[in-house]
């Protein structure tokens, strides 16, 4: 997780997916509200409605974001790049299994094999360090690895080097811009933080009126509900859309996923399309709203893309 001055978060996990977790679990207070109310009499309407417009306060003020949550516009243009680095590495994976089949795997792990699964996941700083070590592995093993040029070819070297630039100076100029506008979260991290304490206490109370009925206890469970959110494991996207102005979460929105013609109403606050790997076009629409369309939104497997989306009024 990202470093921030000051106050630290108490969620662990994103700000989009925390978001999310509190107005899905206010929403299950107000339906379950008479057992609470029996409870404690401070459960009212009124007292969800207070949460919720916390939460809202909470998302208009100034938001800076965590490193990992990049904009999309960057995230589109460092895609191809670091796809680039990961083909170099499968196929210097190869060239390390061929020169040196008995210290192959020791081999492999100094040449960065152990960030490749989290680069293939879009984990841009781990990509950085894969191919940071992967790089200087080859100039120390360039000998070998080529063997007498029956294996690595002599050009590699240079195709490595000059695509590990191009994602660098990408992801850097990125960097250099979060960092140059992250300034202090203070404000907004205590706000998020008291959205967070009030919701974990409704949660507490939740387990115990339920603590016989581990369905609806689960609805007031954090983890189980952030494990939802997130999907972890699961193909596909998770989409959730809010007014651009107010910050408000939209719920009668639809997606249109191509390729797939798929067209599904929202549920709740979260539309979730489970779908397998591949590239797609998706456009999102509301009444009262501009629809957006967002290109090139690549899903890998055994993961649940985040499109997290913000709609104009007509």
């Amino acid at each position: 997780m990202a470093k921030f001055k000051g106050v630290r978060p108490l969620y662990g996990c994103s700000q989009q997916s925390f978001y999310t977790i509190v107005a899905l679990v206010w929403a299950n207070y107000n339906t379950n509200i008479l057992h609470f109310t029996e409870l404690k009499a401070k459960y009212t309407p009124a007292f969800g409605v207070a949460a919720l417009a916390a939460l809202t306060a909470a998302k208009l003020l100034p938001n800076q974001e965590a490193r990992k949550a990049m904009p999309e516009t960057v995230r589109i243009a460092l895609l191809p790049l670091g796809n680039n680095c990961l083909a170099n590495q499968r196929k210097l994976k190869s060239y390390i299994e061929e020169a040196f089949p008995t210290t192959a795997s020791t081999m492999l792990a100094s040449a960065g094999s152990k960030s490749y699964k989290a680069a293939y996941h879009e984990g841009w700083e781990e990509m950085n360090t894969m191919i940071t070590d992967a790089e200087l592995f080859i100039g120390k093993n360039s000998t070998a690895l080529e063997m007498a040029g029956t294996n690595m070819p002599a050009a590699f070297i240079t195709t490595y080097t000059t695509d590990k630039v191009a994602f660098e100076t990408l992801y850097k100029s990125y960097l250099l811009t979060a960092q140059a506008s992250t300034g202090d979260t203070s404000d907004k991290m205590k706000a998020n933080n008291k959205v967070y304490n009030t919701m974990m206490a409704m949660l507490r109370d939740g387990q115990l009126i339920f603590e016989n009925d581990e369905t609806k206890k689960a609805i007031f469970t954090f983890t189980t509900v952030l494990g939802n959110v997130t999907g972890n494991g699961t193909t596909g996207m998770r989409i959730t859309a809010e007014d651009s102005l107010s910050k408000v979460n939209i719920t009668n929105f639809t997606a249109t996923v191509q390729p797939g013609a798929t067209v599904t109403a929202a549920n709740g606050v979260i539309l979730e399309l489970k779908m397998s790997e591949a590239i797609y076009s998706v456009v999102i629409s509301a009444p009262g709203y501009k629809d957006l369309t967002q290109n090139y939104v690549q899903l890998k497997t055994g993961v649940m893309h985040r499109l997290d989306v913000e709609m104009v009024k007509e």
